[in-house]
């Protein structure tokens, strides 16, 4: 697979994640966090184990390894995300949550013991702002609880997206990578739903449709995919295609689930996008001059 087909299949699987934001909504309407994501998980699962069962077969330890390790730091992601939008606007926790994409260079940084670099330093402090504004009330800047746990889902999904990339590009199977991940939330899910919830199923047909929208599209699709298009690309590109992720849930926050939007929440909107793109834009400017 080519760099740009990569780039176009990460793309479309931000974009089927982004509408996830709008169902889970939907779905928490009758069901507690665990218990919805327990269901979700269970229908991707048996879904992916039917239709393509005979590539699950051979498996190596070090894929069966690294995908657990993927499925336990992918579902800190799914529980900080469900419990941010019980209380949270689907927008917000969509913005908060990918400032992911300004996390990675800064764990990047932190591994290999290295300054991140001038652009994305600059996009970090431009996030930074972002995420003020977009938190910001009347009385002063202040986290809600939503929104202390969407930023515990951007630190946790940027893990995800570094171990993604480090075991995609070896020679573990990245399609099984991606199914394991969510069989893992599946089995973590569902004992967490008997342990702190009381167990129950969807009761209405909206909530049948939400759900299976998250199983089928968002996560049979978005998650399995998600190592296959990663193989390909660099872990700083893969974050980069999340800004794709916030903008999709605004628009659907607002014209589906009626959210409003602030001048506040504008500015940091505003100021995120700057920073997720700006520092691609400039490192794309800098390898130019360097060509020439």
């Amino acid at each position: 697979m080519s760099e740009k087909s990569a780039s176009i299949l990460l793309a479309a699987v931000i974009i089927a994640r982004a509408t996830s934001y709008y169902f889970i909504k939907i779905g928490m309407q009758g069901l507690d966090v665990f218990n919805l994501l327990s269901v979700r998980f269970t229908i991707a699962t048996i879904l992916l184990t039917t239709l393509f069962f005979k590539k699950l077969h051979p498996m190596t330890r070090s894929t069966f390894a690294h995908g657990t390790v993927l499925g336990v730091a992918f579902f800190a992601v799914m529980a900080f995300e469900f419990m941010a939008l019980k209380t949270a606007a689907a927008s917000t926790v969509a913005f908060l949550e990918n400032t992911s994409i300004v996390i990675v260079p800064i764990l990047i940084a932190i591994t290999t013991r290295s300054l991140p670099t001038k652009s994305a330093l600059i996009g970090i402090a431009v996030t930074v702002l972002g995420v003020g504004f977009l938190t910001y009330n009347p009385g002063g800047l202040s986290l809600s609880r939503g929104e202390i746990y969407a930023l515990l889902a951007a630190v946790s999904y940027a893990v995800v997206i570094l171990l993604t990339a480090r075991y995609a590009a070896s020679r573990d199977n990245s399609f099984q990578l991606g199914y394991l991940q969510v069989f893992w939330i599946f089995i973590f899910s569902t004992a967490a739903t008997f342990l702190l919830e009381t167990p129950q199923m969807p009761q209405s047909q909206t909530e049948w449709t939400a759900i299976l929208a998250l199983a089928v599209v968002c996560t049979g699709f978005g998650f399995t995919l998600q190592p296959v298009a990663q193989q390909h690309t660099t872990p700083e590109r893969a974050g980069m295609f999340c800004a794709l992720n916030p903008l999709c849930a605004t628009i659907m926050g607002t014209t589906l689930l009626g959210e409003t939007i602030s001048v506040y929440k504008l500015l940091g909107i505003a100021c995120i996008i700057v920073g997720l793109t700006l520092p691609i834009i400039l490192n794309s400017l800098e390898k130019k001059r360097q060509i020439q």
